[in-house]
Protein backbone atom coordinates (compact mmCIF):
# COMPACT_ATOMS: atom_id res chain seq x y z
CA UNK A 1 0.00 0.00 0.00
CA UNK A 2 2.89 2.27 0.10
CA UNK A 3 2.21 3.44 -3.66
CA UNK A 4 -1.55 4.03 -3.06
CA UNK A 5 -2.50 5.66 -6.08
CA UNK A 6 -5.96 6.70 -4.75
CA UNK A 7 -4.18 8.80 -1.39
CA UNK A 8 -1.81 10.34 -4.12
CA UNK A 9 -5.20 11.45 -5.94
CA UNK A 10 -6.46 13.11 -3.15
CA UNK A 11 -3.50 14.42 -1.15
CA UNK A 12 -3.68 16.37 -5.38
CA UNK A 13 -6.90 16.96 -4.79
CA UNK A 14 -6.49 18.74 -1.84
CA UNK A 15 -3.25 20.67 -2.71
CA UNK A 16 -4.48 21.95 -6.37
CA UNK A 17 -8.07 23.10 -4.22
CA UNK A 18 -6.31 24.87 -1.29
CA UNK A 19 -3.53 26.26 -2.42
CA UNK A 20 -4.88 28.97 -5.15
CA UNK A 21 -7.45 30.27 -1.96
CA UNK A 22 -4.11 30.48 0.47
CA UNK A 23 -2.32 32.30 -2.42
CA UNK A 24 -5.08 34.69 -3.22
CA UNK A 25 -5.58 35.64 0.37
CA UNK A 26 -2.25 36.11 1.36
CA UNK A 27 -1.64 38.41 -1.33
CA UNK A 28 -4.83 40.46 -0.70
CA UNK A 29 -3.94 40.63 2.96
CA UNK A 30 -0.38 41.85 1.84
CA UNK A 31 -1.63 44.86 0.11
CA UNK A 32 -4.03 45.71 2.51
CA UNK A 33 -1.84 45.65 5.42
CA UNK A 34 0.65 47.45 2.92
CA UNK A 35 -2.01 50.25 2.38
CA UNK A 36 -3.11 50.64 5.92
CA UNK A 37 0.35 50.67 6.97
CA UNK A 38 1.85 53.54 4.82
CA UNK A 39 -1.55 55.61 5.45
CA UNK A 40 -0.40 55.09 9.58
CA UNK A 41 3.03 55.87 8.64
CA UNK A 42 3.01 59.21 6.52
CA UNK A 43 0.60 60.35 9.40
CA UNK A 44 2.65 59.58 12.10
CA UNK A 45 5.89 61.22 9.93
CA UNK A 46 3.36 64.35 9.88
CA UNK A 47 2.94 64.84 12.99
CA UNK A 48 6.43 64.25 14.37
CA UNK A 49 7.88 66.95 11.79
CA UNK A 50 4.67 69.15 12.88
CA UNK A 51 6.01 68.87 16.58
CA UNK A 52 9.58 69.81 15.15
CA UNK A 53 8.34 72.72 13.68
CA UNK A 54 6.58 73.94 16.75
CA UNK A 55 9.61 73.62 18.96
CA UNK A 56 11.40 75.34 16.46
CA UNK A 57 8.94 78.06 15.74
CA UNK A 58 8.80 78.66 19.68
CA UNK A 59 12.41 78.90 19.51
CA UNK A 60 12.72 81.67 16.63
CA UNK A 61 10.04 83.24 18.31
CA UNK A 62 11.95 83.68 21.40
CA UNK A 63 15.15 84.81 19.37
CA UNK A 64 13.19 87.06 17.47
CA UNK A 65 11.62 88.52 20.89
CA UNK A 66 14.93 89.22 23.01
CA UNK A 67 16.71 90.77 19.35
CA UNK A 68 13.77 93.15 18.98
CA UNK A 69 14.54 94.09 22.87
CA UNK A 70 18.65 94.72 22.21
CA UNK A 71 17.93 97.93 20.28
CA UNK A 72 15.93 99.82 23.24
CA UNK A 73 17.53 102.77 24.16
CA UNK A 74 17.82 102.38 27.75
CA UNK A 75 19.44 99.01 27.76
CA UNK A 76 22.08 100.23 25.50
CA UNK A 77 22.48 103.06 28.55
CA UNK A 78 22.49 100.78 31.17
CA UNK A 79 25.40 98.35 29.22
CA UNK A 80 27.53 102.09 28.71
CA UNK A 81 29.63 102.38 31.99
CA UNK A 82 30.61 105.95 30.67
CA UNK A 83 27.12 107.16 29.96
CA UNK A 84 26.05 110.38 31.91
CA UNK A 85 23.15 109.36 34.50
CA UNK A 86 22.14 109.85 37.97
CA UNK A 87 21.80 106.81 39.62
CA UNK A 88 18.08 107.51 40.02
CA UNK A 89 18.37 107.50 36.26
CA UNK A 90 20.11 104.56 36.26
CA UNK A 91 18.10 102.48 38.90
CA UNK A 92 15.45 103.58 36.87
CA UNK A 93 16.24 101.76 33.15
CA UNK A 94 17.38 98.87 35.46
CA UNK A 95 14.01 98.27 36.85
CA UNK A 96 12.10 98.86 33.47
CA UNK A 97 14.47 96.64 31.83
CA UNK A 98 14.14 93.55 34.74
CA UNK A 99 10.44 94.17 34.22
CA UNK A 100 10.33 93.84 30.25
CA UNK A 101 12.87 90.70 31.46
CA UNK A 102 10.03 88.98 34.12
CA UNK A 103 7.36 89.68 31.29
CA UNK A 104 8.89 88.21 28.47
CA UNK A 105 9.91 85.20 30.55
CA UNK A 106 6.18 85.12 31.82
CA UNK A 107 4.79 85.32 28.57
CA UNK A 108 6.48 82.56 27.20
CA UNK A 109 6.58 79.17 28.93
CA UNK A 110 9.64 77.77 27.19
CA UNK A 111 11.94 80.08 29.23
CA UNK A 112 12.98 79.34 32.06
CA UNK A 113 15.40 82.25 32.81
CA UNK A 114 16.43 85.74 30.82
CA UNK A 115 19.38 87.29 31.60
CA UNK A 116 21.45 90.49 30.07
CA UNK A 117 25.36 90.53 31.01
CA UNK A 118 26.73 93.93 30.66
CA UNK A 119 30.58 93.31 30.07
CA UNK A 120 31.52 96.56 31.09
CA UNK A 121 29.54 96.70 35.15
CA UNK A 122 30.69 92.75 34.97
CA UNK A 123 27.12 92.24 36.12
CA UNK A 124 24.68 89.98 34.93
CA UNK A 125 20.48 90.76 35.77
CA UNK A 126 18.14 88.04 36.38
CA UNK A 127 14.48 88.24 35.60
CA UNK A 128 12.58 88.53 38.52
CA UNK A 129 10.93 85.14 40.00
CA UNK A 130 14.12 82.52 39.35
CA UNK A 131 15.08 82.17 42.95
CA UNK A 132 18.95 83.77 42.02
CA UNK A 133 17.97 87.86 43.13
CA UNK A 134 18.06 90.37 40.65
CA UNK A 135 21.84 90.34 39.38
CA UNK A 136 25.21 88.29 39.58
CA UNK A 137 28.55 89.22 38.76
CA UNK A 138 30.91 87.14 35.88
CA UNK A 139 33.92 86.79 34.57
CA UNK A 140 35.51 88.25 31.44
CA UNK A 141 36.25 84.33 30.06
CA UNK A 142 32.75 83.66 30.94
CA UNK A 143 31.41 86.86 29.13
CA UNK A 144 33.91 85.58 25.98
CA UNK A 145 32.66 82.15 26.28
CA UNK A 146 29.27 83.00 25.88
CA UNK A 147 30.17 85.38 22.71
CA UNK A 148 32.08 82.98 20.92
CA UNK A 149 29.67 80.65 21.57
CA UNK A 150 27.48 82.29 19.84
CA UNK A 151 29.33 83.57 16.80
CA UNK A 152 30.47 79.80 16.15
CA UNK A 153 26.80 78.65 15.77
CA UNK A 154 23.59 79.37 15.85
CA UNK A 155 21.69 81.08 18.89
CA UNK A 156 21.29 77.92 20.30
CA UNK A 157 23.87 77.22 22.10
CA UNK A 158 24.74 74.15 25.33
CA UNK A 159 25.61 75.53 28.32
CA UNK A 160 26.07 74.67 31.73
CA UNK A 161 23.67 71.65 31.02
CA UNK A 162 21.07 73.16 29.63
CA UNK A 163 20.11 74.47 25.65
CA UNK A 164 19.82 78.19 26.21
CA UNK A 165 19.96 81.16 23.66
CA UNK A 166 22.19 83.82 22.66
CA UNK A 167 21.39 86.83 21.25
CA UNK A 168 24.10 89.66 20.22
CA UNK A 169 23.67 93.49 19.44
CA UNK A 170 23.95 94.08 16.28
CA UNK A 171 25.09 97.73 16.67
CA UNK A 172 28.10 96.22 18.76
CA UNK A 173 27.25 97.43 22.07
CA UNK A 174 28.65 95.89 25.22
CA UNK A 175 26.02 93.10 26.38
CA UNK A 176 24.52 90.34 25.75
CA UNK A 177 21.24 88.14 26.59
CA UNK A 178 21.01 84.51 27.56
CA UNK A 179 17.73 82.93 27.70
CA UNK A 180 18.00 79.25 29.18
CA UNK A 181 15.11 77.05 27.89
CA UNK A 182 12.57 75.19 29.92
CA UNK A 183 13.36 71.79 29.95
CA UNK A 184 10.04 70.90 31.27
CA UNK A 185 7.94 72.54 28.73
CA UNK A 186 9.84 71.17 26.17
CA UNK A 187 8.76 68.27 27.88
CA UNK A 188 5.92 68.34 28.01
CA UNK A 189 5.47 69.39 24.65
CA UNK A 190 7.10 66.01 23.58
CA UNK A 191 4.69 64.63 25.63
CA UNK A 192 1.22 65.80 24.45
CA UNK A 193 2.43 65.55 20.96
CA UNK A 194 0.62 62.28 20.73
CA UNK A 195 -2.66 61.64 22.71
CA UNK A 196 -4.17 58.95 21.34
CA UNK A 197 -0.10 56.73 21.38
CA UNK A 198 1.55 55.57 24.18
CA UNK A 199 4.99 56.16 22.87
CA UNK A 200 8.49 57.28 23.95
CA UNK A 201 10.30 59.97 22.68
CA UNK A 202 13.58 61.31 22.71
CA UNK A 203 15.24 64.70 21.97
CA UNK A 204 19.36 64.45 21.35
CA UNK A 205 20.86 68.15 20.95
CA UNK A 206 24.75 69.14 20.05
CA UNK A 207 25.29 65.18 19.52
CA UNK A 208 24.08 63.66 22.67
CA UNK A 209 25.37 66.50 25.08
CA UNK A 210 21.77 67.38 26.04
CA UNK A 211 19.13 64.76 25.92
CA UNK A 212 15.26 65.03 27.02
CA UNK A 213 13.51 61.59 27.00
CA UNK A 214 11.17 59.42 29.19
CA UNK A 215 13.16 56.37 28.45
CA UNK A 216 15.11 54.70 31.24
CA UNK A 217 18.99 54.28 31.01
CA UNK A 218 18.85 51.17 30.06
CA UNK A 219 16.57 51.95 27.14
CA UNK A 220 18.44 54.66 26.40
CA UNK A 221 21.13 52.94 26.11
CA UNK A 222 19.90 50.34 24.01
CA UNK A 223 18.69 52.90 21.48
CA UNK A 224 22.10 54.68 21.32
CA UNK A 225 24.45 51.69 20.97
CA UNK A 226 22.60 50.35 17.94
CA UNK A 227 23.65 53.53 16.13
CA UNK A 228 20.65 55.17 15.77
CA UNK A 229 18.16 52.06 14.78
CA UNK A 230 14.75 52.15 13.50
CA UNK A 231 13.47 49.72 16.18
CA UNK A 232 13.79 49.31 19.17
CA UNK A 233 12.59 46.89 21.73
CA UNK A 234 11.79 47.37 25.26
CA UNK A 235 10.44 44.82 27.60
CA UNK A 236 9.93 42.85 24.97
CA UNK A 237 7.91 45.06 22.77
CA UNK A 238 9.33 46.17 18.89
CA UNK A 239 8.78 50.13 18.66
CA UNK A 240 9.37 51.64 15.60
CA UNK A 241 11.43 55.06 15.45
CA UNK A 242 10.30 58.43 13.67
CA UNK A 243 12.29 60.87 13.37
CA UNK A 244 12.83 64.43 12.72
CA UNK A 245 15.04 67.24 12.61
CA UNK A 246 15.96 70.84 13.96
CA UNK A 247 17.54 73.57 12.09
CA UNK A 248 19.63 74.47 15.00
CA UNK A 249 21.73 73.01 17.56
CA UNK A 250 21.88 69.32 15.70
CA UNK A 251 19.16 69.06 17.05
CA UNK A 252 16.85 65.77 16.22
CA UNK A 253 13.47 64.38 17.69
CA UNK A 254 12.86 60.74 17.67
CA UNK A 255 9.30 59.10 18.82
CA UNK A 256 9.17 55.09 19.41
CA UNK A 257 5.81 53.78 18.91
CA UNK A 258 4.80 50.24 19.16
CA UNK A 259 4.30 48.17 16.65
CA UNK A 260 1.01 46.74 18.12
CA UNK A 261 -0.28 50.28 17.93
CA UNK A 262 0.93 50.64 14.04
CA UNK A 263 -0.53 47.43 13.09
CA UNK A 264 -3.63 47.94 14.91
CA UNK A 265 -5.70 49.17 11.93
CA UNK A 266 -4.62 45.63 10.21
CA UNK A 267 -5.98 43.26 12.48
CA UNK A 268 -9.20 43.18 11.52
CA UNK A 269 -8.11 42.40 7.54
CA UNK A 270 -5.97 40.02 9.00
CA UNK A 271 -9.18 38.43 10.72
CA UNK A 272 -11.30 38.43 8.13
CA UNK A 273 -8.41 37.00 5.72
CA UNK A 274 -7.90 34.52 8.61
CA UNK A 275 -11.49 33.61 8.59
CA UNK A 276 -11.90 33.22 4.97
CA UNK A 277 -8.69 30.74 4.97
CA UNK A 278 -10.11 28.89 7.63
CA UNK A 279 -13.69 28.34 6.01
CA UNK A 280 -11.88 27.55 2.79
CA UNK A 281 -9.57 25.07 4.17
CA UNK A 282 -12.71 23.23 6.61
CA UNK A 283 -14.62 22.73 3.08
CA UNK A 284 -10.99 21.05 1.93
CA UNK A 285 -10.76 19.08 4.82
CA UNK A 286 -13.99 17.48 5.02
CA UNK A 287 -14.18 16.31 1.75
CA UNK A 288 -10.63 14.70 2.27
CA UNK A 289 -12.07 13.38 5.66
CA UNK A 290 -14.92 11.96 3.61
CA UNK A 291 -12.27 10.42 0.83
CA UNK A 292 -10.13 8.78 3.69
CA UNK A 293 -13.19 7.46 5.64
CA UNK A 294 -14.02 5.14 2.75
CA UNK A 295 -11.42 3.82 1.31
CA UNK A 296 -7.98 4.38 3.19
CA UNK A 297 -9.38 4.97 6.99
CA UNK A 298 -10.19 0.27 6.35
CA UNK A 299 -6.96 -0.06 4.74
CA UNK A 300 -4.80 1.66 7.62
CA UNK A 301 -6.77 -0.63 10.23
CA UNK A 302 -5.83 -3.62 8.44
CA UNK A 303 -1.95 -2.47 7.97
CA UNK A 304 -2.37 -0.93 12.26
CA UNK A 305 -3.73 -4.41 13.03
CA UNK A 306 -0.85 -6.25 11.44
CA UNK A 307 1.32 -4.33 13.05
CA UNK A 308 0.30 -4.97 15.96
CA UNK A 309 0.46 -8.65 15.42
CA UNK A 310 3.96 -7.94 14.33
CA UNK A 311 4.39 -6.43 17.94
CA UNK A 312 3.22 -9.78 19.61
CA UNK A 313 0.10 -8.07 20.32
CA UNK A 314 -2.37 -11.28 18.96
CA UNK A 315 -5.14 -10.11 21.25
CA UNK A 316 -6.10 -7.08 18.32
CA UNK A 317 -9.63 -7.37 16.95
CA UNK A 318 -10.84 -5.29 14.29
CA UNK A 319 -14.75 -4.84 14.80
CA UNK A 320 -17.41 -2.79 11.67
CA UNK A 321 -19.92 -0.63 13.24
CA UNK A 322 -21.46 -1.37 9.43
CA UNK A 323 -21.45 -3.44 6.59
CA UNK A 324 -18.67 -2.48 4.36
CA UNK A 325 -16.89 -3.81 1.76
CA UNK A 326 -13.98 -4.72 4.32
CA UNK A 327 -16.26 -6.99 7.02
CA UNK A 328 -15.06 -10.07 5.15
CA UNK A 329 -11.68 -9.33 5.63
CA UNK A 330 -12.33 -8.29 9.26
CA UNK A 331 -13.01 -11.45 10.25
CA UNK A 332 -10.55 -13.69 8.96
CA UNK A 333 -7.73 -11.25 10.26
CA UNK A 334 -9.98 -12.29 13.71
CA UNK A 335 -9.63 -15.74 12.95
CA UNK A 336 -6.24 -15.81 12.03
CA UNK A 337 -4.93 -13.50 14.92
CA UNK A 338 -7.43 -15.73 17.26
CA UNK A 339 -5.70 -18.97 16.19
CA UNK A 340 -1.91 -17.55 16.28
CA UNK A 341 -1.83 -15.87 19.67
CA UNK A 342 -3.04 -19.18 21.09
CA UNK A 343 -0.15 -21.06 19.88
CA UNK A 344 2.14 -18.31 20.78
CA UNK A 345 0.72 -17.96 24.19
CA UNK A 346 1.49 -21.65 25.11
CA UNK A 347 5.30 -20.88 23.46
CA UNK A 348 5.87 -17.88 25.27
CA UNK A 349 4.72 -19.52 28.86
CA UNK A 350 7.18 -22.18 28.22
CA UNK A 351 10.32 -19.62 27.86
CA UNK A 352 8.96 -17.48 30.70
CA UNK A 353 9.20 -20.41 33.23
CA UNK A 354 12.37 -21.12 32.22
CA UNK A 355 14.01 -17.39 32.42
CA UNK A 356 12.58 -16.95 35.97
CA UNK A 357 14.09 -20.10 36.91
CA UNK A 358 17.39 -18.98 35.23
CA UNK A 359 16.90 -15.79 37.42
CA UNK A 360 16.75 -17.45 40.82
CA UNK A 361 19.75 -19.54 39.71
CA UNK A 362 22.43 -16.43 38.70
CA UNK A 363 20.88 -14.17 41.83
CA UNK A 364 21.67 -17.16 44.02
CA UNK A 365 25.24 -17.46 43.15
CA UNK A 366 26.70 -14.28 45.04
CA UNK A 367 29.35 -14.72 46.55
CA UNK A 368 29.44 -15.52 50.27
CA UNK A 369 32.79 -14.93 51.29
CA UNK A 370 32.83 -11.01 51.81
CA UNK A 371 30.16 -11.96 54.67
CA UNK A 372 33.07 -13.81 56.36
CA UNK A 373 35.97 -10.94 55.86
CA UNK A 374 33.53 -8.38 57.51
CA UNK A 375 33.12 -10.99 60.48
CA UNK A 376 36.95 -10.86 60.62
CA UNK A 377 37.29 -7.69 59.78
CA UNK A 378 34.54 -6.25 63.21
CA UNK A 379 37.00 -8.63 65.37
CA UNK A 380 39.89 -7.33 64.59
CA UNK A 381 38.49 -3.70 65.70
CA UNK A 382 36.82 -4.95 68.66
CA UNK A 383 40.14 -6.34 69.72
CA UNK A 384 41.84 -3.63 69.17
CA UNK A 385 39.75 -1.51 71.42
CA UNK A 386 38.58 0.58 68.08
CA UNK A 387 35.35 0.61 69.43
CA UNK A 388 33.92 3.54 67.08
CA UNK A 389 35.24 2.11 64.38
CA UNK A 390 33.48 -0.94 64.85
CA UNK A 391 29.94 0.38 65.84
CA UNK A 392 30.50 2.24 62.47
CA UNK A 393 31.19 -0.93 61.21
CA UNK A 394 28.48 -3.20 62.68
CA UNK A 395 25.45 -0.70 61.50
CA UNK A 396 27.45 -0.60 58.12
CA UNK A 397 27.21 -4.24 57.59
CA UNK A 398 23.92 -4.48 59.45
CA UNK A 399 22.09 -2.10 56.60
CA UNK A 400 24.37 -3.80 53.93
CA UNK A 401 22.93 -7.77 55.03
CA UNK A 402 20.03 -6.64 55.81
CA UNK A 403 19.12 -5.14 51.42
CA UNK A 404 20.53 -8.35 50.23
CA UNK A 405 18.50 -10.86 52.30
CA UNK A 406 15.38 -9.51 50.40
CA UNK A 407 15.52 -12.66 49.01
CA UNK A 408 11.16 -12.21 47.79
CA UNK A 409 12.17 -9.06 45.69
CA UNK A 410 14.17 -9.97 41.94
CA UNK A 411 13.87 -6.05 41.34
CA UNK A 412 14.88 -3.21 43.38
CA UNK A 413 14.32 1.39 42.65
CA UNK A 414 18.13 2.10 41.70
CA UNK A 415 18.48 4.80 44.02
CA UNK A 416 18.32 1.38 47.09
CA UNK A 417 20.73 -0.85 44.67
CA UNK A 418 23.16 2.34 44.45
CA UNK A 419 22.98 2.97 48.17
CA UNK A 420 23.71 -0.76 49.08
CA UNK A 421 26.51 -0.24 46.88
CA UNK A 422 28.04 2.92 48.52
CA UNK A 423 27.60 1.01 51.58
CA UNK A 424 29.89 -2.01 50.71
CA UNK A 425 32.66 0.86 49.46
CA UNK A 426 32.24 1.73 53.27
CA UNK A 427 32.98 -1.29 54.67
CA UNK A 428 35.84 -2.05 52.35
CA UNK A 429 37.43 1.49 53.11
CA UNK A 430 37.72 0.52 56.35
CA UNK A 431 39.11 -3.23 55.54
CA UNK A 432 41.72 -1.41 53.15
CA UNK A 433 42.49 1.52 54.95
CA UNK A 434 45.42 3.32 53.96
CA UNK A 435 45.73 1.26 50.64
CA UNK A 436 42.63 2.32 48.91
CA UNK A 437 40.90 5.30 48.62
CA UNK A 438 37.61 5.58 46.88
CA UNK A 439 35.25 8.36 45.05
CA UNK A 440 31.91 8.19 44.62
CA UNK A 441 29.22 10.58 43.08
CA UNK A 442 25.60 11.05 43.91
CA UNK A 443 22.86 9.51 42.24
CA UNK A 444 20.98 12.63 40.34
CA UNK A 445 17.31 11.91 42.23
CA UNK A 446 15.59 11.80 38.75
CA UNK A 447 17.21 8.37 38.17
CA UNK A 448 16.05 7.02 42.10
CA UNK A 449 12.96 5.01 40.69
CA UNK A 450 14.53 3.35 37.80
CA UNK A 451 13.65 -0.52 38.33
CA UNK A 452 17.01 -2.49 38.18
CA UNK A 453 18.07 -6.51 38.80
CA UNK A 454 18.75 -6.90 42.61
CA UNK A 455 22.52 -7.05 42.94
CA UNK A 456 24.23 -5.65 40.09
CA UNK A 457 26.71 -3.09 41.15
CA UNK A 458 28.11 -4.54 44.29
CA UNK A 459 30.12 -7.32 42.27
CA UNK A 460 31.52 -5.30 39.80
CA UNK A 461 32.89 -3.27 42.51
CA UNK A 462 33.81 -6.29 44.50
CA UNK A 463 35.77 -7.12 41.51
CA UNK A 464 37.65 -4.20 41.40
CA UNK A 465 38.95 -4.80 44.93
CA UNK A 466 39.61 -8.39 44.71
CA UNK A 467 41.16 -7.79 41.10
CA UNK A 468 41.74 -4.65 40.01
CA UNK A 469 43.55 -3.29 43.27
CA UNK A 470 44.66 -6.94 44.62
CA UNK A 471 47.84 -5.52 44.48
CA UNK A 472 48.04 -1.99 45.52
CA UNK A 473 50.00 -1.80 48.52
CA UNK A 474 49.13 2.26 48.80
CA UNK A 475 47.47 4.96 46.38
CA UNK A 476 44.77 2.62 45.26
CA UNK A 477 41.86 4.59 43.73
CA UNK A 478 38.33 3.55 42.76
CA UNK A 479 36.18 5.64 41.16
CA UNK A 480 32.01 5.24 40.93
CA UNK A 481 30.92 8.16 38.52
CA UNK A 482 27.49 8.21 37.00
CA UNK A 483 26.74 10.27 34.06
CA UNK A 484 24.10 9.95 30.64
CA UNK A 485 24.21 10.35 27.23
CA UNK A 486 21.64 9.39 24.74
CA UNK A 487 18.27 8.64 26.88
CA UNK A 488 21.18 5.97 28.54
CA UNK A 489 22.22 6.42 32.30
CA UNK A 490 25.63 5.31 33.16
CA UNK A 491 27.28 3.90 36.15
CA UNK A 492 31.01 3.65 35.53
CA UNK A 493 33.41 1.51 37.90
CA UNK A 494 37.10 2.13 37.52
CA UNK A 495 40.17 1.32 39.22
CA UNK A 496 43.96 2.21 38.80
CA UNK A 497 44.95 -1.25 39.03
CA UNK A 498 48.91 -2.49 37.39
CA UNK A 499 47.65 -6.08 35.98
CA UNK A 500 45.25 -5.29 32.92
CA UNK A 501 47.18 -6.45 29.94
CA UNK A 502 45.80 -6.13 26.78
CA UNK A 503 44.98 -9.41 26.24
CA UNK A 504 43.02 -9.87 29.98
CA UNK A 505 40.83 -6.76 28.37
CA UNK A 506 39.76 -8.44 25.06
CA UNK A 507 39.28 -11.49 26.68
CA UNK A 508 37.33 -9.59 29.28
CA UNK A 509 35.13 -7.84 26.81
CA UNK A 510 34.13 -11.15 25.16
CA UNK A 511 33.01 -12.98 27.88
CA UNK A 512 30.54 -10.28 28.68
CA UNK A 513 29.49 -10.51 24.89
CA UNK A 514 29.04 -14.27 25.29
CA UNK A 515 27.40 -13.99 28.59
CA UNK A 516 24.65 -11.42 27.10
CA UNK A 517 23.30 -13.99 24.71
CA UNK A 518 25.29 -17.54 26.29
CA UNK A 519 23.74 -20.55 27.24
CA UNK A 520 21.26 -20.39 29.85
CA UNK A 521 22.33 -23.66 31.39
CA UNK A 522 26.19 -22.29 31.86
CA UNK A 523 27.31 -21.15 35.19
CA UNK A 524 28.38 -17.74 35.26
CA UNK A 525 29.42 -15.84 38.07
CA UNK A 526 31.00 -12.28 39.00
CA UNK A 527 30.45 -9.82 35.93
CA UNK A 528 28.91 -12.43 33.78
CA UNK A 529 26.47 -13.36 36.32
CA UNK A 530 25.68 -9.45 36.04
CA UNK A 531 25.95 -9.34 32.06
CA UNK A 532 23.40 -12.37 32.07
CA UNK A 533 20.76 -10.72 34.41
CA UNK A 534 20.48 -7.92 32.62
CA UNK A 535 19.76 -9.77 29.45
CA UNK A 536 17.08 -11.43 30.48
CA UNK A 537 15.86 -8.58 32.71
CA UNK A 538 15.91 -5.95 29.15
CA UNK A 539 16.19 -8.09 26.48
CA UNK A 540 20.01 -6.35 25.82
CA UNK A 541 18.82 -2.73 26.29
CA UNK A 542 20.26 -2.67 29.77
CA UNK A 543 24.20 -4.14 29.51
CA UNK A 544 27.55 -4.07 30.56
CA UNK A 545 30.71 -3.43 28.72
CA UNK A 546 34.12 -2.85 29.76
CA UNK A 547 37.19 -0.84 28.45
CA UNK A 548 40.42 0.64 30.01
CA UNK A 549 40.39 3.11 32.35
CA UNK A 550 42.27 6.61 32.03
CA UNK A 551 43.76 6.02 35.89
CA UNK A 552 45.16 2.65 34.12
CA UNK A 553 43.18 0.01 35.29
CA UNK A 554 39.72 -1.60 34.54
CA UNK A 555 36.44 0.55 34.02
CA UNK A 556 33.50 -1.68 33.81
CA UNK A 557 30.44 0.86 32.65
CA UNK A 558 26.63 -0.33 33.50
CA UNK A 559 24.25 1.07 30.62
CA UNK A 560 20.53 1.52 31.19
CA UNK A 561 17.82 3.02 29.64
CA UNK A 562 16.74 6.27 31.30
CA UNK A 563 12.85 5.22 30.60
CA UNK A 564 13.30 2.16 32.45
CA UNK A 565 10.15 -0.48 32.59
CA UNK A 566 9.87 -2.11 35.94
CA UNK A 567 10.76 -5.98 35.03
CA UNK A 568 7.79 -7.83 35.23
CA UNK A 569 5.95 -10.13 33.42
CA UNK A 570 4.61 -8.96 29.70
CA UNK A 571 1.38 -8.16 29.71
CA UNK A 572 -1.12 -8.56 27.21
CA UNK A 573 -3.70 -6.03 26.48
CA UNK A 574 -7.15 -6.22 24.80
CA UNK A 575 -7.23 -3.56 21.49
CA UNK A 576 -10.18 -3.22 19.64
CA UNK A 577 -9.76 -1.45 16.55
CA UNK A 578 -13.25 -0.11 15.31
CA UNK A 579 -13.58 1.06 11.78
Amino acid sequence: MKNNITLKKLILLFFSVIVPFFLSSMFLLQQNNAAIHNRKIVSLQEKVNLTAQTLTSALEQIYHTAAEMTGQSNLRRVATANYLQTTYEEAKDICQIQEQQTSIKNANPYINNFIIYYQDRKQAYNSSGDGRGSFFEFTEEEYQTLADARKSADFLIYYNQKLSEIILPSSGSNFLIRIDLSAASISSLLENAFTEYKFYYYLDAFDQSYQLTNLTKEQLALFTDTDCADRLTIEGTQYYRFSSSLPYGKALIHFFFSGDQLYADTKLYQYLDLCFSLFVLIICCIFLWGSYTIIQKPIQTLIHAFQNINNRNYNVRIFSKNNSDFTYLYNEFNHMAKQLGTLIEKDYQQQLLLNKAELKQLQAQINPHFLYNSLFLLRRMIQDELYAEAYHMSDTLGLYFQYITRNSQDYMPLNQEYRHAILYCEIQKLRFEGRIRVETDDLPAEYSSILVPKLIIQPILENAFNYGLRNKVDDGLLKVAVSNHDSELIISIEDNGDDLSDAQLEKIQANLQSASTGDPLREMTGILNIQRRLSIYSDGSSHLTAIRSPLGGLCIQLFLPIQQSPGKERETHDKNIVS
